[in-house]
């Protein structure tokens, strides 16, 4: 099970993803998993959003995550 802190900054990661989303013309947030792997809450989190398929790592096979909100994680910031 997920514990809360996690769950939270779940939500405020897939709300800047959404953010992002609408302010870069549906780009995707590109981080160093080196940044992201340094922080445990953080992996966990994005893992959580990924696999939710609220977000989606285009980033395989390169030093970098290349996030972007899917249409199922607008969805749930829509709805929430």
């Amino acid at each position: 099970m997920i514990n809360e802190e996690i769950n939270k900054l779940s939500d405020i990661l897939l709300q800047s993803l959404y953010d992002y989303h609408f302010a870069n013309n549906g780009g995707s947030y590109t981080l160093p998993k080196a940044m992201v792997n340094a922080d445990v809450n953080s992996k966990q989190a994005i893992e959580y959003l990924i696999e939710k398929e609220y977000a989606i790592d285009s980033g395989q096979g390169s030093d970098n995550l290349v996030l972007a909100i899917t249409a199922q994680g607008m969805d749930y910031i829509k709805n929430k």
